[in-house]
């Protein structure tokens, strides 16, 4: 099936994606905190966010978990956490503040195993900067308040539109955003999650995007205002 999306211009995609953007990639003001808590990716801006927190006097301690995914298997040569390091340390954050975890493989191992790697460096962190992917950072944050309520957690994620932070073709980047939309419902359902509150217009854009995409339908006429598709 042709591409239904790449032919719109840039301007009308973001138009289309930005109220599920808007939600997903929760972004709260920083403050200083225990630890930065860094989520493995194949994203370098995730690690040089953490670096710019770090050095702007937010936490004196970096984690970063993650050992390797379906986008870091190939591309990377070792754990995504070990290469977000080599970042943190060309980036001049010094070695005795990282902590890294190797092993996790998706969001909840991430927390579990992330956390107990802090624990044996005989760190109790009471408070997180939470850095990641910008649309997932809405469900770094719920699975960490699920998983350990006791730690207040602030989601900190490189900053940028859409068009910024875009890792794909179009119509695959709208069915990513929408299939974590579900996964925040289906994740909370099963308790690995707090429950998240969508707005409507929120779920009304998956549901827009969702049925395009399945009928192979182009996103021309998309707008953030709620326009049905012609």
């Amino acid at each position: 099936m042709p591409d239904p999306i790449d032919p719109l211009d840039e301007a009308a995609f973001q138009r289309a994606v930005l109220p599920m953007w808007e939600y997903l990639a929760r972004a709260d003001p920083p403050v200083v905190s225990d630890v930065i808590f860094v989520f493995g990716s194949e994203d370098l801006s995730v690690p040089r966010r953490a670096a710019d927190l770090y050095h702007a006097g937010y936490a004196t301690s970096v984690l970063l978990t993650g050992g390797s995914g379906p986008m870091t298997a190939t591309a990377f040569e070792k754990a995504e956490a070990l290469v977000f390091k080599d970042e943190l340390l060309r980036l001049r954050v010094p070695e005795h503040a990282i902590t890294t975890e190797e092993h996790a493989g998706n969001t909840l191992e991430n927390v579990r195993f992330g956390m107990a790697a802090l624990r044996a460096a005989g760190q109790c962190p009471r408070s997180a900067l939470l850095v990641s992917k910008p649309f997932v950072t809405r469900r770094c944050v719920a699975t960490f308040t699920r998983q350990h309520p006791e730690v207040v957690v602030r989601g900190c994620p490189p900053v940028g539109s859409p068009a910024a932070r875009r890792d794909r073709h179009h119509d695959a980047f709208a069915a990513r955003l929408v299939a974590e939309l579900r996964r925040l419902e289906r994740y909370a359902e099963c308790g690995d999650t707090t429950r998240q509150v969508i707005p409507p217009v929120v779920s009304a854009t998956a549901s827009r995007l969702d049925e395009w995409l399945r009928g192979g339908r182009s996103f021309v006429g998309c707008h953030a205002a709620g326009t049905g598709p012609p």
